[in-house]
């Protein structure tokens, strides 16, 4: 296995601002058409310049772009969601029911999975059936290895590869022009018996975590709940991860898996109290399986190794992310006794060391206050020094709409601004969907954010009444 680890954002600053500049400039080329904000600075911004300080000494202020996920001159006809960024935020995959993306798309009735190009606004068509047909079944949740070549999805269709036979979700790659290939294949030849949903994929592409009800993916998996399995590539080797550190299976169901760069680590939420000694805690927790030593340990702990007081409230689950370089976790609990400067009564974003230990609070103001309400949803860069998430906290950063907002937490300058606000820096508009989960994603240098809204104010020209993708771009000048 390899153990090599993506370089940190203070590594390659330049190179990375330097692709993320020219593909702002040429987009800002095509704003007339394309739906792009304008370049107005954002008056609040000022304050922020510690977000453009990984391309070198920090500047007074900083510009904030937003552009729609879609092509040139089009407004999508149908919601789109589900983002995940490559390593550079240039490339975007995404879910999309819209029929009108590009010249190649699928099935209007269904969700399909595409890829955008940030630099020349070309959408293309991932989740292609056999024969370059439609797919005949809805396709979610893509995941993107860091140099976009590689995508990992969810989907019901039964017409992407051949001899599917039943309508459970499964679990499929593409690697760039190539054919799809399915990843989540019972053994012995059978059909898998359950559905398999929310893959995530390594930044170098080799390995694919999954959840999965069914228990004929692999042997032993008699323990009739969800589980968490990863598929290497490379050998075509899939196993179950969501075990103790002696093998044992999980008590209770596991689900929502995060890779670390080179697939060594992986993290998961889980209902077992079995997976690590003295679980005693009654509620669901975050853990993280290390496929080099081949043992797991609980990571929704305070900096003192106490297990958190709560977890998130039904019919929500708890979600984490991995740094790339795997020194980081971040993930959202309702917990009160994790970090100082929690009060409880809502739940909040934690980000822990799986190198020191320590556990701190992520969803504060840059003055250093909690959310007055829920954060969740969060998505970290490589290094972990950049997380984003969703939150219906009105006090954390100016510019907040009613609502749910889109947040980033720089943690070294201790700053937090709103990013799903209007190019003049007012708040968004109102959402059609009251309960919209935006999902918030953040590329591995932690410029771009990519994020859902059905906002008709985040760009110019949008007048489709539907959920859209945005991409938020954040450079110093």
């Amino acid at each position: 296995m390899t153990t090599s680890r993506l370089p940190t954002i203070t590594t390659v600053p330049r190179r990375l601002l330097a692709c993320l500049a020219f593909a702002v400039l040429l987009a800002g080329a095509l704003a007339g058409t394309s739906g792009a904000a304008t370049g107005a600075k954002h008056a609040g911004f000022a304050k922020h310049a510690g977000f453009a300080k990984h391309a070198g000494p920090a500047k007074p202020a900083a510009t904030v772009r937003t552009f729609r996920v879609a092509p040139p001159g089009i407004d999508p006809n149908g919601a789109s969601a589900d983002p995940s960024i490559g390593d550079n935020g240039l490339l975007v995959a995404f879910a999309s029911q819209a029929s009108n993306l590009g010249p190649v798309v699928g099935n209007r009735r269904v969700s399909n999975i595409y890829m955008f190009n940030l630099v020349d606004g070309r959408v293309s068509l991932v989740s292609a059936g056999l024969g370059g047909r439609p797919a005949n079944g809805a396709s979610t949740a893509p995941s993107i290895s860091a140099n976009g070549q590689v995508v990992a999805f969810a989907s019901q269709a039964t017409n992407l590869v051949a001899g599917i036979h039943t309508r459970f979700s499964e679990i499929y790659v593409r690697t760039g022009s190539g054919p799809v290939r399915l990843l989540s294949r019972a053994f012995g030849g059978e059909q898998p018996d359950g559905d398999s949903i929310a893959p995530a994929i390594s930044a170098d592409g080799r390995y694919v975590a999954f959840t999965s009800s069914s228990d004929n993916l692999v042997a032993g998996d008699d323990n009739a709940a969800s589980d968490v399995f990863v598929a290497d590539l490379a050998t075509g080797a899939l196993r179950r991860v969501s075990i103790s550190s002696r093998g044992r299976q999980g008590t209770g169901a596991s689900y929502n898996p995060s890779v670390s760069g080179d697939g060594r680590l992986i993290s998961f939420t889980s209902a077992a109290s079995n997976l690590v000694p003295r679980d005693r805690n009654r509620v669901p927790d975050v853990f993280v399986r290390d496929q080099l030593t081949h043992t797991t340990r609980r990571v929704s702990v305070s900096s003192r190794g106490h297990g958190q007081n709560a977890s998130i409230a039904p019919p929500f689950t708890q979600v984490s992310d991995l740094s790339a370089d795997g020194h980081y976790i971040v993930f959202d609990s309702g917990a009160s006794n994790l970090a100082a400067g929690t009060s409880g009564g809502h739940e909040n974003v934690f980000r822990h060391s799986l190198v020191t230990g320590g556990t701190s609070l992520v969803s504060r103001s840059s003055r250093g206050r909690e959310g007055d309400n829920d954060s969740f949803s969060p998505s970290t860069s490589a290094d972990g020094q950049v997380t984003v998430f969703e939150s219906f906290a009105d006090n954390l950063a100016p510019a907040s709409a009613p609502g749910a907002n889109v947040f980033a937490r720089e943690i070294p300058s201790n700053k937090t601004l709103t990013l799903d606000v209007a190019p003049d820096g007012r708040p968004r508009g109102p959402e059609i969907d009251s309960k919209l989960l935006q999902r918030p994603a953040v590329s591995a240098n932690g410029l771009v954010v990519a994020f859902s809204s059905a906002a008709d104010n985040l760009v110019a020209s949008d007048y489709n009444g539907a959920e859209d993708l945005f991409l938020r771009v954040i450079l110093g000048l």
